[in-house]
């Protein structure tokens, strides 16, 4: 550090020091380099060998937290002493690579200098006020907004000497040393009982791990089981119901988990920890008013089972068998004055009602086991929650609409093959083919016969096209019914599951749990805190400033006092679940590729669930990563 050229030194000042002091001490912190500087608190009961004993004891415990490993040694960077007093000790000013000299005056606080070795360094201080959150432990500064997705691999921007110049540091790592100055005040100013606790674990704590150990174990046969493939298919993939145990199984494990790792409990330890905390009690408390919800929704059940048993086989048979049987007759006419081909209208429809009397007398024997269903249903929510009851609808509803699924697959085959007939026929019209190899349409030469042949062709199946696309539209129609009403119970199970319920009760009553990042409030109080002391010097008379300073410097200091803020995040993003729940419908239910299927007559495909990934390590299939 060269003395002769003026140089800016950035200090973090805790409030604490910003008022009286009752004995001078040392300051302990840590120099970070580059002129900046953290200070933590004021040591004013020991000498210089016994703060060096409490920093070394520090490190030693910092370097068992894997989260505070990166941590510079914490060491003396300065002295704060009353007006009037001074530093006895002169060898700890002169070793220091960057020595604050700062005295309080009344209730003021002024630099003398800023030493290097010994000798005074010209140059500006820019004084940093921040709140050490003593008794908070869960606050802490944070220069991004905190990352409450504990699914997203969240990254450090970490600052490297290729992409800023060296004499930088990132602002994340000097926030890192201001969140560490609270746990450094407890250890040096705290009991030891107070400041350490126990690191063994209560009882009841151990008996709940044994439990929880019992349980994974458990739950790791059933996963086995879920990945069970139908068809090729997983069965959580089918079925709503075995997505839904599956979900509450990986749920379980998870928090069996995050129990290990303590995250029920308020630590300030690592910055990620909050967002642990609250995601583990966010699941308690998904999973409390998810029983509760079912638990009443049970109880109304069995209380009115005959009643509802009834309704649904009379909303089934009215919507699922009478109204289609009414429509496929309204289009044996000429349906709102279309001119329909009677022969293919005949056989199309007579094929369609016999699939539905065929239906009919499939699906009658199981009529009888309704008010059962509906029993079932109810009690699945003393155990499983609303969300399994509204799993066993969505089932529920895909078995009893399954005909016309058939119906849809059937009519979707014959307007696609159809369609493609009459494209091809088309291009043999206008003398042309489609090229295989190259994917493209070429010219090509054709007979007179051809010619003939494929423009009759394409004629006839130009005249008979209406026929078929009333047919398709009509079962298109209802095959998206049955894929908006899914998607709709989807969207209510996404809504239950990760309903960020203690993610806005921690919000209202405490909004700093969340940072969000800092502001610099430069008009603060503690501007007035800080004064610029005025030195008399050799051969003029004594300038005195606000209060009595009676004590020389080589150099004045000018002082520059911001007050840093942590900022909470806002209140949308708390409901960061429900934006990826979105964006995951919005994908499936209204891509391009639904509205392409319809126009070209392809199959609609299952579309894909809303769950399962808000859980970490679990991917969007439902697989481990």
């Amino acid at each position: 550090m060269d003395p002769g050229r003026e140089h800016i030194f950035r200090v973090f000042w805790p409030e604490r020091l910003c008022q009286p002091i009752k004995e001078s001490g040392y300051l302990v912190g840590w120099n970070l380099g580059s002129g900046v500087v953290v200070v933590a608190t004021k040591v004013g009961f020991a000498n210089t060998t016994q703060v060096t004993g409490y920093l070394n004891e520090f490190q030693r415990q910092q370097q068992q937290n894997s989260a505070r490993r990166d941590l510079v040694p914490a060491t003396i960077v300065g002295y704060l002493s009353r007006e009037g007093e001074g530093l006895c000790e002169i060898d700890p000013r002169d070793q220091s690579e960057l020595w604050i000299d700062a005295f309080t005056a009344r209730t003021l606080v002024a630099f003398r200098d800023v030493l290097a070795f010994g000798l005074a360094v010209p140059g500006r201080v820019i004084v940093t006020v921040y709140d050490e959150s003593i008794g908070k432990p869960w606050h802490y500064y944070l220069a991004a907004p905190i990352n409450l997705d504990l699914t997203a691999t969240s990254h450090t921007e970490h600052c490297s000497s290729s992409n800023r110049p060296s004499k930088q540091l990132p602002l994340q790592h000097i926030l890192d040393h201001v969140n560490a100055a609270k746990d450094l005040y407890g250890h040096i100013h705290v009991d030891p009982p107070q400041s350490n606790p126990a690191a063994q674990q209560p009882q009841p704590a151990l008996v709940g791990l044994r439990i929880g150990n019992t349980v994974a174990a458990c739950a790791a046969r059933f996963l086995r089981l879920s990945d069970m493939r139908v068809a090729g298919v997983r069965v959580t993939k089918i079925s709503a119901v075995g997505q839904q145990l599956d979900l509450i199984v990986r749920r379980g494990m998870h928090a069996i988990e995050q129990w290990r790792s303590r995250c029920y409990t308020k630590r300030g330890e690592h910055e990620p920890h909050n967002a642990q905390y609250a995601n583990f009690w966010n699941s308690a408390w998904v999973v409390a008013l998810d029983v509760f919800l079912g638990c009443v929704v049970g109880v109304l059940l069995a209380m009115h089972s005959q009643a509802v048993s009834e309704w649904m086989l009379g909303a089934l048979n009215q919507y699922t068998v009478t109204s289609l049987e009414q429509t496929i007759v309204w289009l044996r006419g000429w349906p709102a004055g279309l001119k329909l081909n009677n022969g293919l209208d005949g056989f199309l429809a007579e094929l369609f009602l016999w699939l539905i009397h065929f239906w009919t007398l499939v699906f009658q024997p199981f009529t009888r086991y309704m008010r059962a269903v509906v029993m079932v249903a109810g009690y699945s929510g003393f155990v499983g929650g609303f969300s399994m009851q509204l799993a066993v609808l969505s089932d529920a509803l895909a078995l009893t609409t399954l005909h016309t699924y058939w119906f849809y697959m059937v009519a979707t085959r014959i307007f696609h093959w159809q369609l493609m007939s009459m494209y091809s026929l088309f291009n043999l019209f206008r003398g042309r083919k489609h090229n295989v190899l190259r994917n493209r349409i070429d010219s090509c030469d054709y007979d007179l016969d051809q010619l003939l042949i494929g423009t009759i062709l394409f004629t006839l199946l130009t005249y008979l096209f209406p026929t078929v696309l009333v047919y398709y539209l009509t079962f298109v129609g209802r095959r998206l019914a049955v894929i908006m009403a899914q998607g709709l119970l989807e969207i209510l199970l996404g809504l239950l599951n990760h309903c960020p319920a203690f993610y806005l009760a921690s919000w209202l009553r405490d909004p700093l749990m969340f940072p969000g990042g800092v502001c610099y409030d430069i008009n603060s109080h503690y501007e007035r805190r800080f004064i610029e002391a005025a030195w008399h010097m050799p051969g003029s008379p004594v300038r005195l400033s606000r209060d009595p300073i009676p004590l020389s410097a080589r150099n004045r200091m000018n002082v520059t006092v911001l007050h840093m803020k942590s900022m909470s995040v806002p209140l949308t993003a708390l409901f960061f679940q429900y934006y990826q729940i979105w964006v995951q419908f919005s994908a499936s239910y209204l891509s391009q590729g639904i509205l392409r299927s319809l126009v070209t007559g392809e199959v609609i495909r299952p579309v894909q669930r809303l769950q399962h990934t808000m859980i970490p390590g679990l991917s969007d299939d439902g697989t481990i990563g």
